[in-house]
């Protein structure tokens, strides 16, 4: 009972009790109302307390009342589009009924739902994705590194990696991180040849992985036949599924995305540089620390490494060990003639 309610219901329990003790007429000059107010409260008293609560002013007969047929076909039909509005179900359905008393029916049959607020609805996000099993879905995306004020500078003087290659795991948030000097299909595939050549030396069944990607010209999102070097059938070589976000839906990347952000305040914007292999030194002191080290306060205040020992106690943790790689490197490693296999880092 609200606090409103509370206070008429004491509000007319003086009365009655007042009128009782001194009449009505007296009862009405006291409290201000007319004699068939007073008559009123004092008629519902006679059955019991509850009764000065307020009653429904709910018609006991509707004439006009929506027949039961015509409600049974709005509710039907709002379990068939869960998504439309009243006004939608009747265009769509071409119901015999009004907007109101299609409202009305939803509203009645509990039908009608309530927005889902942002953090409600990551929350609930992230319980679906907390689900899949670790090492099995992940998402990778790319980031200039040229809008970081921290690091303009030395990536200039210094000839250091302008672009980030990520790579995360929707289950436990792990990361793995390759730099190159360009934005480029061949980087994107080294990238992604490297990380599962090396989930595959740790025994982790590559055909269960699906990785996705949004529709970037890097990830194959201009082809139109895939070619066998190419991003999309390079994945496909190894059991693996690529699958493209839909567009426009930016928060289907959203994990890698808000990596990105994470990596920009406690990397970026934290360390000194001084060469090129200081860079690589300091991203994979970095990597170590996130996958092993860092708690995410959004996957039960654990941090990667523990997530993977939860949820596959088997699996082999070095699978977080592999340390970032500067693409250009690896390229060049592959074009003199090194051999296919590369050892993890490619750094001396």
């Amino acid at each position: 009972m609200s606090k409103a309610s509370q206070n008429k219901f004491g509000l007319r329990l003086a009365m009655v009790r007042h009128a009782k003790e001194n009449g009505i007429r007296d009862a009405c000059r006291h409290f201000q109302c007319s004699r068939n107010t007073v008559r009123t409260w004092l008629r519902r008293h006679d059955s019991g307390e509850t009764s000065l609560a307020d009653h429904s002013r709910r018609p006991r007969h509707s004439p006009a009342r929506t027949a039961e047929n015509i409600e049974r076909k709005v509710i039907e039909a709002r379990k068939k589009a869960p998504c439309f509005g009243a006004a939608r179900l009747i265009d769509a359905f071409e119901l015999p009924v009004g907007k109101g008393a299609a409202h009305r029916i939803l509203r009645d049959a509990k039908l009608v739902r309530q927005r889902q607020r942002k953090h409600k609805r990551k929350a609930d996000l992230r319980k679906i994705k907390a689900a899949h099993a670790p090492l099995t879905r992940l998402q990778m995306d790319t980031k200039y590194l040229n809008d970081i004020p921290n690091y303009y500078v030395p990536m200039i003087g210094l000839g250091l990696p302008r672009f980030h290659y990520t790579i995360r795991d929707e289950s436990t948030g792990a990361l793995w991180l390759y730099y190159a000097s360009e934005l480029s299909k061949t980087y994107a595939t080294l990238a992604i040849k490297h990380l599962l050549e090396h989930f595959k030396a740790r025994g982790i069944d590559c055909s269960k992985i699906q990785v996705r990607t949004d529709l970037g010209t890097e990830f194959d999102g201009d082809t139109v036949h895939y070619q066998p070097e190419g991003y999309h059938r390079s994945i496909e070589s190894f059991g693996a599924t690529h699958r493209f976000n839909p567009p426009a839906r930016p928060n289907a990347n959203a994990d890698v995305e808000s990596s990105h952000s994470t990596i920009e305040l406690e990397f970026f914007d934290i360390e000194r540089f001084s060469s090129p292999a200081q860079f690589m030194g300091a991203a994979s002191t970095y990597q170590a620390y996130f996958n092993f080290a860092r708690k995410n306060r959004s996957r039960s205040n654990k941090t990667p490494a523990q997530l993977l020992q939860d949820k596959a106690p088997s699996a082999d943790p070095r699978a977080l060990l592999l340390p970032p790689v500067f693409l250009d490197a690896l390229l060049g490693q592959l074009l003199s003639g090194a051999p296919e296999r590369l050892p993890a880092n490619l750094l001396t």
